[in-house]
């Protein structure tokens, strides 16, 4: 008897750690990520206008928008040599941009989402809620058959959250997110095939509000709330959530969320970028800290008339920056290569 209830405890066991692992897959650890950039700094002189999104998937096509700016002034690209305006394109009010193996998505303030494709740009019809049109600010999808847009009307202290899906064809309005305001930046996970939204309620009457959203597709749940005073924003890296909650990052995967990161420099402005947990790259207000899995260091440090930008494009063997330039109102755009 006792040999028999050993042997039904062993094999409960066995389930028990075969179920964790199937759900929990071990990965191999990342090698420390290499702090040999060497960096060129490049000056776009459009003055006042401040580039807010890069993308690209190679070094030798990598765009980036602006809001500010005329139709012929707000897009540029990079060839590998040197940035030039993208002149051919009618694309207005630019607001993030958001690319496929085959397309490129460019989000706008007006109701519109451009898409180029084929050396040609086309796009969506103005979309508009309530009467309004939307701003969609920003983009990020699975591939050219699933790519998600959050908004909300283009009005001060907008209230109501909106996710509109493209599924290849057309752009549809997939979900109202009542009294949850603004959803200004979206993220996609390869993981488990989810997307994250940060939304933020703009509110005159009450304090305002930040929650980080979960979707499966069908159901969207809050996973951190949290009132306005401190940093809060996110990314995805190697699949994984990372999110910034004042000088703390936290690294999030399927309902865990481990506390990760403590950063104790006083510069320190919240984005986080990289290509795995030891090789991350963190905002600062005056350069960009690198995190190997063991310490952080500064890897690139600005003048004191540059002051931290707002996005940046990680490449396998590339890092493009944006910062601002305070003395003459001209964008710089860092080019960090590894050895």
């Amino acid at each position: 008897m006792t040999q028999k209830i050993l042997l039904v405890i062993t094999v409960v066991v066995l389930i028990i750690i075969a179920n964790s692992c199937n759900s929990n897959p071990t990965e191999p650890e990342p090698q420390p990520g290499r702090r040999d950039y060497t960096w060129t700094a490049d000056t776009i002189k459009a003055y006042y206008v401040y580039f807010n999104s890069l993308w690209g998937k190679t070094v030798n096509d990598v765009w980036m928008v602006s809001l500010v700016g005329s139709v012929f002034e707000n897009i540029y690209r990079y060839d590998g040599t040197k940035w030039y305006r993208e002149t051919r394109t009618p694309v207005g009010n630019t607001v993030s941009l958001w690319g496929s193996e085959n397309s490129l998505w460019i989000s706008t303030h007006e109701g519109r989402i451009w898409n180029y494709k084929n050396n040609t740009f086309t796009s969506s019809p103005q979309f508009l809620y309530e009467g309004v049109e939307i701003d969609f600010f920003s983009m990020a999808g699975k591939n050219d058959n699933e790519v998600y847009a959050g908004g909300g009307k283009a009005i001060p202290y907008n209230r109501d959250g909106l996710i509109y899906k493209n599924n290849g064809i057309s752009w549809q309005l997939e979900l109202v997110l009542k009294n949850y305001g603004n959803l200004y930046k979206v993220r996609y996970s390869s993981k488990n095939n989810k997307y994250y939204f940060l939304a933020y309620l703009d509110n005159k009457e009450i304090m305002d509000t930040t929650r980080l959203l979960e979707y499966d597709g069908k159901n969207i749940k809050t996973i951190l709330y949290q009132d306005v005073g401190e940093n809060f924003t996110m990314n995805d890296i190697d699949g994984y959530l990372y999110i910034s909650k004042g000088n703390r990052i936290f690294r999030y995967f399927d309902g865990n969320l481990d506390d990760f990161l403590e950063i104790n420099y006083p510069n320190f402005k919240g984005q986080v970028w990289g290509k795995n947990k030891n090789d991350l790259l963190i905002q600062m207000k005056d350069g960009l800290l690198h995190y190997n899995g063991t310490d952080l260091k500064y890897i690139l440090k600005f003048p004191n008339n540059i002051e931290y930008g707002s996005t940046a494009l990680v490449l396998e063997k590339d890092v493009f920056l944006h910062a601002f330039d305070n003395k003459t109102g001209y964008n710089i755009i860092y080019h960090g290569k590894l050895k």
